[in-house]
């Protein structure tokens, strides 16, 4: 007989173990499968031979497969869909496969932390500043559905707004601060989950906006003021004969080298995340386009003075020529 006596909790972060432990009455060769609830889809296989307990990790077949990139959208709840995933633990053994056990059903999502329950899932602070025009991202775990109310403030007076988001569990809202023309102050309340508070200042001539894939399982954005550095890299292709030597292909990469604002040694470690994070874009006023980070290292804390941090990014696509 199979049993499982150990599954992890719901919500659990696909960037740690979360182990499952299956026993037999004897020793036996056993079949594990992972599939999606909802779908079916296989996800992945183990085979542990000769066994009557085993142990195994679910986090690397599942952390494979979530994957998503946020979307420029109007303020309110966008769809959380692609950041989580429901999974099915199937134990069977390999002589018998009608003897066969599940597990729970448990929600798994791409994050380092196992979340609490009514929170907002941050590595930035509640305090924040932002410019007119630009886009933010709040990502929060509930149970129970929270008032969602906007409130902006300007010199033509206070607009208040209320969103409900469409279902309980891991979800995104979404702030675009065109929704708020004139606005100087933008306070987003998740009744018991929490608030996040926007002072809206514009931002300097040539600043960039990148955001990334947090270890909560966010997505957090950031205005570098100051681009430091813009350069083009072509590589080209060339071929040599008794003609001469010619091109016959080239290839050019843009990068990139940005410099934060002074900030305290707590920010700059949020944002130093940038350099470990999975996947990292730049923010256009209607698109999000993947970067590649080449910096390998920050430094965070000068004692005595106030730091910024330097990060160097190209396109994770580079412009090729026939």
């Amino acid at each position: 007989m199979l049993a499982f006596k150990t599954t992890p909790p719901d919500y659990s972060p696909t960037w740690r173990k979360a182990q499952c432990r299956v026993t037999s009455d004897t020793a036996q060769t056993i079949d594990i499968a992972l599939k999606h609830t909802l779908t079916g889809e296989l996800l992945g296989t183990k085979r542990f031979v000769n066994v009557s307990e085993a142990t195994f990790d679910v986090s690397p077949i599942i952390r494979r497969r979530i994957r998503f990139a946020p979307q420029p959208a109007p303020t309110g709840y966008v769809s959380a869909v692609d950041r989580k995933i429901p999974v099915t633990v199937t134990a069977a053994l390999m002589d018998d496969p009608s003897c066969k056990v599940h597990s729970p059903t448990r929600v798994y999502f791409a994050g380092a932390e196992m979340p609490d329950m009514l929170s907002l899932l941050t590595t930035m602070p509640t305090e924040r500043l932002i410019a007119p025009g630009e886009c933010d991202e709040v990502t929060l775990l509930f149970n129970i559905p929270p008032e969602t109310t906007v409130t902006a403030q300007g010199p033509e007076g206070t607009v208040v707004r209320t969103y409900a988001p469409g279902s309980s569990g891991l979800q995104a809202f979404r702030l675009d601060t065109s929704d708020f023309p004139g606005a100087e102050r933008i306070t987003i309340e998740f009744d018991t989950c929490g608030k996040v508070e926007y002072t809206v200042v514009p931002a300097a001539q040539g600043a960039r906006r990148i955001a990334w894939h947090s270890r909560t399982g966010s997505i957090e954005h950031y205005t570098f003021p100051i681009e430091q550095t813009a350069s083009v890299e072509t590589h080209k292709t060339r071929i040599s004969g008794a003609d001469g030597t010619e091109v016959v292909s080239a290839a050019q990469e843009q990068r990139l080298r940005l410099r934060s604002a002074y900030e305290t040694r707590a920010m700059l470690e949020t944002i130093a995340e940038i350099l470990v994070a999975p996947e990292v874009w730049i923010v256009d006023a209607t698109a999000y386009r993947k970067v590649d980070v080449l910096s390998d290292q920050a430094v965070v804390h000068r004692h005595g003075v106030l730091s910024c941090l330097e990060i160097e990014i190209r396109p994770c696509r580079t412009i090729e020529r026939p």
